[in-house]
């Protein structure tokens, strides 16, 4: 039957396409193949918001000699993460990223989730989890001489965690952090941080994924990737 329907349709000016509106592209991986194909080989990556670790295994692929620092608040996480790191050589910081350190409300999750945050207001369902500003954490131990890649998600608390690791990242090359076109709990306006980045001498460089809402299609998140302005990356500006 379907061979009978495609021959039919052969001979019409039409396509049957699957529709499909969750995902506009996810292109993160295509995006440090990119970055590598340029010449960039960071000798340290920082995961912030780990989840399980899919991400470091990525980056290991692809810069293998990176140091590789995961940070991830979730109870259900760490004790994988512990396992994935003791056999990969990966350090594990256990916290939540934040302006200040301290604590903070978080969302209760039983099993690890893609989608764990701090808590809205009207939560009732909720943890305190240790917080930590990206300074404490490696302020000290990044220079410019690492070459460093960033990554955050963190489900709309990423101005947040960059605010906390303002000295930081004076040493950072690239970051790449989730965005969000309208307003999560928590979560900043893209012009807020598209400000931010530029007063701490980053450029747009690429759009790595966007997604939809299911119900009308329209962008609601993705991840930009961002470089300093003075890093060898920022340096081709040829249209061609």
């Amino acid at each position: 039957m379907k061979a009978v329907l495609k021959a039919l349709l052969a001979r019409t000016p039409y396509q049957v396409m699957r529709r499909v509106e969750a995902n506009r592209f996810q292109a993160i991986e295509s995006c440090l193949r990119s970055l590598r194909a340029r010449g960039y080989r960071p000798r340290l990556v920082v995961d912030g918001g780990a989840h399980l670790g899919e991400f470091s295994l990525m980056a290991k692929r692809l810069f293998p000699d990176a140091a590789l620092h995961l940070i991830e608040p979730q109870q259900a996480c760490i004790d994988p993460l512990r396992r994935l790191c003791a056999a990969e050589g990966f350090v594990l910081h256990a916290c939540a990223l934040a302006e200040q350190s301290g604590t903070l409300r978080f969302a209760r999750t039983h099993e690890p989730s893609t989608g764990a945050q701090v808590a809205a207001p009207d939560n009732a369902d909720t943890t305190d989890v240790t917080a930590c500003t990206l300074d404490e954490l490696l302020g000290g131990a990044v220079g410019p001489d690492h070459r460093a890649l960033l990554k955050l998600d963190l489900q709309g608390y990423e101005l947040h965690a960059l605010k906390g690791g303002a000295g930081l990242l004076r040493s950072i090359e690239v970051v790449l952090t989730e965005v969000s076109f309208f307003m999560q709990s928590h979560a900043s306006t893209i012009a807020a941080l598209l400000a931010f980045m530029d007063e701490a001498g980053f450029q747009l460089d690429d759009i790595a994924s966007l997604s939809a809402r299911p119900r009308d299609n329209r962008a609601r998140e993705g991840d930009f990737v961002f470089v300093r302005r003075d890093s060898p990356l920022a340096q081709d500006r040829r249209w061609e």
